[in-house]
């Protein structure tokens, strides 16, 4: 498979997108890749459309796959694995990143009731930033629910 210019461009938009949020670039390109692709690619099919070592794509496929995203699959009488986007994988994004949202919430909850009274602006803060993590957990949530009216 090649890809096109403008698919080039999509793939490289995904890696810096991907860079901007603290992931490796290389993942972000290769979920890009199979954005373009719609269908499930072999290891050595990434390797080569994208131009990285099979260790890298093995890597951040790997990753793509723990973040819920991506997912490793077979072909009827094939017995290299492939990979494809999990259905919906902007929902599966969105819920996963307001589950965070919501623990990170509570564990500042839980540090907040560690302080004394006389600590009052302490726990201000803290409750700010406890109400930072949960309105974004709402918030998340909410955009989970309209993209899965989408479809």
């Amino acid at each position: 498979m090649e890809v096109n210019e403008a698919e080039t461009r999509f793939i490289e938009l995904m890696g810096v997108v991907s860079q901007r949020n603290g992931s490796p670039r290389i993942s972000g390109r290769i979920f890009g890749l199979l954005i373009l692709t719609g269908s499930s690619m072999s290891l050595q099919d990434i390797t080569s459309v994208l131009k990285i070592s099979k260790a890298s794509a093995s890597t951040n496929t790997r990753l793509l796959s723990n973040q819920g995203v991506i997912r490793l699959t077979t072909l009827p009488g094939e017995r290299q694995d492939y990979y494809e986007l999990v259905p919906n994988p902007l929902i599966k994004m969105t819920e996963k990143a307001s589950l965070e949202m919501s623990d990170i919430a509570g564990q500042v909850r839980e540090a907040k009731s560690y302080f004394q009274e006389e600590q009052a602006d302490v726990i201000h803060r803290l409750a700010q930033l406890e109400s930072f993590y949960t309105i974004s957990a709402n918030v998340l949530a909410d955009i989970s629910s309209k993209l899965d009216k989408l479809n």
